[in-house]
């Protein structure tokens, strides 16, 4: 009876052990489906806000201080926008060569290695210094325009019918304000002349549709004077050469298009109209330069793929790391731009002087030296008569076996 009891006992005992060890083993997976779930809803949450787009509020707020710009200019502010980089470098050159003059300046940068259009800003300070002071705007501003060109253009044409109906697009005294295919079109009025207007984004836009994203407003260098009557102020005509009219907006498919800059110093661009750039035979829809960027990071999967992806247009840079907008002064510290040490370089070095045979490689020298060596031994009076000694010693040699031959088949005979 005892056994039996002590038997029974023994295998319930198993059987509340084993269950509770199967139940604390479900429940751990459990645990662990659980956690990889919650894992799996963090990461595809990280993931779309990502690879989200701009909203139309964002892309408002961000164009608002130079929706209402020229065409012209415009194009070359959203172009150099994907060039960080390049801004920075251009705004510390024109600061420390702020002595030169606009004829200097533009012949002087000819032989940087910038972007057409940012060469095209370098005339344009104010313009240089708000990108170059603010940028995480400028940085926003570049990366809405690579993902999704159409859709800023739009942003642009909404803020310009918006000043519209708030009446003071008609007020811009120095710009032609035309219209085609309900697309608003903004250019200068003076053929060589560009003015730059200062406009205050919280009232030139009359009521603004959102109160969570206001504008950007940019807070003026110097006092100036804006109100709803004088909505707008005009900094000083900055004259420009014939080459700063190579691109243009295609509102109708909404893209930006480009032509050889030094095309367009032909005769036919220097009527600087936007129909004959857009619909001449070497205009082409503008297209992002990655080796331009210089490494700075791209702000998504799409636009990271479709620039250095190996199966499109591969992204050569001297540089292997990508640089994000907290390493951009580290990186223009460290590496101001070379083409004034290349100047500096060119002008220490003379042609024909000791400085060259200097600059020259090791072994590039050595080789000359062996060359020159061999030259000189060649045409030395030591060599010739050792080598005249040498031929009359040949000579005799051969002399000598020939009277051999023959006295050899006259004993035969």
């Amino acid at each position: 009876m005892m056994k039996n009891f002590i038997f029974v006992f023994s295998f319930a005992f198993a059987f509340v052990f084993s269950f509770l060890v199967s139940f604390d083993a479900l429940s751990q997976q459990n645990d662990l489906i659980e956690k990889q779930q919650s894992y799996q809803q963090d990461f595809q949450q990280v993931k779309q806000q990502e690879e989200q787009q701009f909203s139309e509020a964002e892309l408002a707020q961000m164009l608002a201080p130079i929706a209402l710009y020229p065409d012209s200019l415009l194009t070359h502010i959203l172009i150099s926008s994907t060039y960080p980089i390049e801004i920075i470098e251009a705004h510390r050159w024109l600061k420390k060569n702020d002595k030169l003059n606009a004829g200097q300046i533009s012949k002087a940068i000819e032989r940087f290695d910038w972007d057409a259009s940012v060469k095209a800003l370098v005339s344009f300070e104010q313009i240089l210094s708000r990108l170059s002071d603010d940028l995480s705007w400028m940085q926003q501003l570049g990366d809405a325009f690579l993902q999704d060109e159409k859709r800023v253009l739009e942003s642009i044409q909404a803020l310009r019918e918006q000043a519209k109906l708030a009446g003071n697009l008609g007020k811009m005294e120095n710009m032609d304000v035309s219209y085609e295919d309900n697309n608003i079109i903004i250019e200068p009025l003076e053929k060589e002349i560009v003015y730059v207007p200062y406009y205050d984004t919280r009232m030139v836009y009359g009521a603004w549709y959102w109160s969570s994203y206001p504008p950007v407003y940019w807070t003026p260098s110097h006092r100036v004077y804006v109100n709803h009557y004088n909505p707008f102020y005009w900094h000083s005509g900055i004259h420009v050469a014939s080459n700063y009219f190579f691109s243009t907006f295609n509102w109708a498919n909404r893209y930006v298009v480009v032509v050889n800059p030094h095309k367009s110093q032909h005769r036919y661009y220097q009527q600087r109209s936007r129909r004959l750039i857009a619909s001449s035979g070497y205009a082409k829809r503008w297209s992002h330069q990655p080796v331009h960027r210089k490494g700075v990071a791209y702000k998504n999967k799409y636009t990271r793929e479709k620039y250095y992806s190996s199966s499109g247009k591969t992204h050569k840079t001297s540089q292997s790391s990508q640089y994000s907008q907290q390493q951009f002064k580290q990186h223009l510290s460290v590496n101001d731009h070379s083409s004034n040490k290349k100047d500096v370089g060119r002008s220490s070095i003379k042609p024909n002087s000791n400085e060259n045979l200097r600059s020259t490689p090791k072994s590039y020298s050595t080789n000359l030296q062996h060359k020159d060596i061999r030259k000189n031994e060649r045409h030395s009076p030591a060599v010739e008569k050792s080598n005249n000694h040498t031929s009359k010693k040949q000579h005799h040699q051969r002399a000598s076996s020939k009277a051999h031959r023959s006295n050899n088949t006259k004993a035969r005979h």
